[in-house]
């Protein structure tokens, strides 16, 4: 859907893979293979086991301070039989110690034709709407306000995993499109999550199957941040298939001294 696009190692998704799906419902109304994304409300997790010291020091290093702000920069391609659509989005995204702030669309471009002033307007409304609301991302397993909604085990390698890093794979029971199960690649070094890929525990409507890959930078000084969502989904309506795929870039992080400054550069297209 991370689509925040967020991220992984730390300042993960405010790049949300719901939030990407719901941005996209206008592309996917009538088509074969819709990917209009559901938000289910959040359920209570049971309790879950104690978290691996490895987890509590991921947990410890994670942190996104002060006010950042961030462009992104997302392109779906959905195939289904004889449909083909296309659309590619430039939006900009202010966070407050890594918390939801507001999101400014500046262009986008469906089926190579650019959205109008006026549905501009609307998709920024809705999108901001939902995520004030806390539907439209993906509860990173790493980020202590989530982290208790997952259960983690230390299989410690995986091919998912590059060498210099230790695979810790997590799950939860919340079934939602806000979370999911998957494995976690850790910087042995630092702790730093540079790569989390995840199958979510629910998926929009007409998919069948579907996984998330995010990946991580480290984007400011002390700053690691998810800067690469990549997103695959294929399933059915009535007798035919499709796919779609989704790419979401982050990039251009600044960090701003009040949240006034990060308001006006976020509204001018300063970022």
């Amino acid at each position: 859907m991370t689509i925040p696009l967020s991220g992984n190692a730390s300042g993960a998704r405010i790049c949300p893979a719901a939030e990407r799906l719901l941005s996209r419902l206008g592309l996917l109304v009538a088509l074969v293979l819709a990917l209009a994304s559901v938000s289910s409300a959040a359920q209570t997790a049971p309790s879950l086991p104690a978290q691996p010291s490895l987890v509590q020091r991921v947990l410890s290093t994670y942190s996104v301070r002060g006010i950042i702000g961030m462009q992104r920069h997302f392109a779906t391609v959905i195939n289904g039989g004889p449909v083909h659509h296309t659309e590619q989005s430039e939006s900009g995204l202010l966070t407050d110690d890594g918390a939801y702030v507001k999101i400014k669309y500046y262009r986008i471009v469906r089926d190579g034709r650019a959205f109008s002033a006026g549905d501009l307007a609307k998709r920024e409304s809705q999108t901001n709407s939902d995520w004030a609301a806390g539907k439209v991302f993906f509860k990173e397993p790493y980020d202590r306000r989530y982290s208790g909604d997952y259960s983690f085990t230390l299989p410690g390698s995986s091919a998912a995993c590059a060498a210099g890093t230790i695979a810790v794979s997590f799950k939860s029971p919340v079934q939602d499109i806000q979370h999911g199960s998957g494995t976690m690649c850790v910087r042995s070094a630092d702790a730093h999550v540079i790569k989390l890929t995840y199958v979510p525990n629910a998926y929009p409507p007409h998919a069948s199957s579907g996984s998330v890959t995010e990946t991580s930078s480290e984007v400011l000084p002390g700053l690691w941040y998810v800067t690469r969502i990549d997103e695959t989904y294929s399933g059915h309506a009535f007798i035919l298939s499709g796919t779609a795929s989704f790419t979401g870039i982050v990039d251009h992080f600044k960090h701003f001294a009040t949240l006034g400054e990060g308001e006006a550069a976020l509204a001018n297209g300063s970022l």
